[in-house]
């Protein structure tokens, strides 16, 4: 049983035969604590093939002894994942609704909690369902109700680097585990709580009172039929509830104050429900304990799987709520009852008359009873052989798993003896840290070669194909190009402004006047020979200018 991790990416990385495990996922709790040689992030995911286990690591814990250091790894499981997620309303609408079938159902509500990138549905129960969720609830418990009212249960499985979910049938385990295979608590209740008072809206007198009552085979009803000492009441607050609400929540409130019988279950190894008699349930499914000393039958629903990985092997435990209970002498034919004590039944074979059963044992029973004894004689030689030869497999393995310890720990220090000495010129900077060498290459600068920022590259994809290889052109009555000032008859001022001359006696007056000469008039603007003038003095008949431009 590997342990498959991924990057943060969720792309596979590494796979582990050794790791520890303790994981718990449905009511109360959806985490794991992981242990295993792989350097793990936050962000990065692990599962086994072909079971609901795995999640996302959210925390790294490590602790020091003695100058080694242990990583232990936290996170939500695939269940607490969903978990995570809130299922909200529309905006304006009181609840959130969907229908269809439940493969679409499942796709909605994975695609609207943003979780379609890492789980998959696959087509299960074509049974089509319209369901209101209960107002901002997880998506775990809401799918799970959902389900549930339908007859299935959710099922996560990762295989083939990816999680999948679907929605088969919920399992009745029925008889299966028995006091004679395998270890289980169960604790009957014989007196739970068989009259609820319900209170709702209002005050005092004016308050709104619901009365449920269970009578001695555990129907409902506002019918009081268990009275006197074997009465047992309580009192359930909903101080906003009107009649309505009252009804439906005060049912429901009694049928869990009734289910206070328990079973725990206590399974090694997980195998699937077949002919070996193994058993692998699931949250959802149902299962009945039975001691056959005392008769004790326990139906419960398995609220809780705990999944505990040591060395890569797994003990499975379960924990369940209980759904009826029962205290019985034998089953099947008819019998008779008091109200104090047992019903007694006549099984087949078996005759009752005043109390007292009589047994009819035939040929044909001898026959069966003969040949289930060789079977069992038959399996147990089988099962010996088997064990046996599964220890000579084992200690093949065993000498299998030290030569490729050994073989590893060359390669490791081969590998050491051979990164002596890491070298590099800049741009590129190399250091190392034991067994672990980081590569940095700087960005480049005006002055320094490196790596080309986003921002540079994005320029520079800017720049149209050949654009460094115009060449302006010579202006003309046709065509938009550059001027040649020739400082006479075009002339080019501070501020860029060009200044033409459009005649000979203009192009003398500016040739006789070169920038910076000084030019003495009566009257007039020498700006109007062309050129930039600036007036400088007035004097008595006349003005003093001088050519800027």
């Amino acid at each position: 049983m590997d342990l498959i991790v991924t990057d943060t990416n969720g792309t596979p990385s590494g796979s582990y035969a050794s790791w520890t495990l303790d994981l718990a996922y449905g009511s109360g709790e959806n985490d794991f604590e992981l242990q295993c040689p792989a350097r793990l992030k936050p962000g990065c995911r692990w599962w086994v093939d072909g079971t609901g286990w795995g999640g996302i690591v959210d925390d790294v814990k490590t602790s020091v002894t003695g100058g080694e250091g242990e990583l232990t790894y936290h996170g939500r499981d695939w269940h607490g994942l969903l978990a995570s997620k809130i299922l909200e309303p529309d905006k304006g609408k009181d609840y959130l609704t969907v229908s269809g079938t439940i493969g679409t159902l499942l796709r909605t509500v994975i695609s609207r909690i943003g979780l379609q990138d890492i789980i998959t549905v696959t087509e299960g129960a074509s049974k089509n369902a319209n369901w209101r969720f209960d107002r901002y609830c997880d998506a775990w418990s809401g799918l799970s109700k959902m389900l549930r009212a339908s007859g299935l249960r959710l099922r996560i499985t990762a295989a083939q680097n990816g999680v999948t979910v679907d929605a088969p049938p919920i399992t009745a385990a029925g008889d299966l585990i028995d006091s004679d295979l395998i270890d289980f608590d169960a604790t009957l209740a014989s007196h739970p709580i068989n009259h609820l008072i319900c209170l709702g809206k209002g005050e005092l007198k004016d308050r709104i009172v619901v009365h449920w009552y269970a009578d001695q085979k555990g129907t409902l009803s506002h019918t009081q039929t268990i009275k006197g000492a074997d009465e047992r009441a309580s009192v359930y607050e909903l101080s906003n509830a009107d009649a309505a609400e009252l009804e439906t929540k005060g049912k429901t409130k009694l049928q869990e104050l009734r289910d206070t019988g328990s079973i725990d279950v206590d399974v090694t190894g997980g195998i699937d429900l077949d002919v070996t008699g193994g058993i692998d349930l699931d949250v959802g499914d149902t299962v009945t304990g039975r001691d056959n000393t005392t008769g004790i039958r326990v139906t419960a629903e398995i609220t809780k799987k705990i999944i505990k990985v040591k060395d890569g092997i797994p003990t499975v435990t379960y924990e369940a709520t209980t759904a009826s209970t029962e205290s019985t002498g034998e089953t099947g034919g008819g019998g008779s009852s008091s109200g104090d004590g047992h019903a007694y039944y006549a099984g087949s074979g078996l005759t009752l008359s005043n109390w007292t059963f009589s047994a009819d044992v035939t040929a044909a029973d001898l026959e069966t009873v003969r040949r289930t004894a060789t079977e069992a004689n038959k399996a147990a030689s089988d099962a010996a052989a088997e064990i046996g030869g599964a220890r000579d497999l084992a200690k093949q393995a065993g000498v299998k798993a030290d030569t490729a310890t050994t073989t590893a720990q060359n390669a490791l220090a081969a590998a050491q003896a051979r990164i002596l000495d890491i070298t590099a010129s800049a741009p590129v900077t190399v250091t190392r840290n034991d067994e672990t060498a980081a590569i940095t290459v700087a960005q480049a600068t005006s002055s320094a070669d490196g790596l080309m920022a986003a921002a540079d590259k994005k320029k520079l994809d800017g720049i149209q194909s050949a654009a460094n290889k115009y060449t302006l052109p010579v202006a003309s009555t046709a065509t938009l190009g550059g001027v040649k000032p020739d400082g006479r008859t075009i002339t080019v001022g501070p501020d860029g402004t060009i200044t033409a001359q459009s005649s000979a006696t203009e192009a003398s007056f500016l040739a006789a006047h070169p920038i910076g000469s000084l030019y003495w008039c009566v009257a007039g603007n020498p700006n109007d020979h062309g050129g930039t003038w600036k007036e400088i003095h007035t004097i008595i008949g006349g003005h003093v200018w001088q050519r800027l431009a």
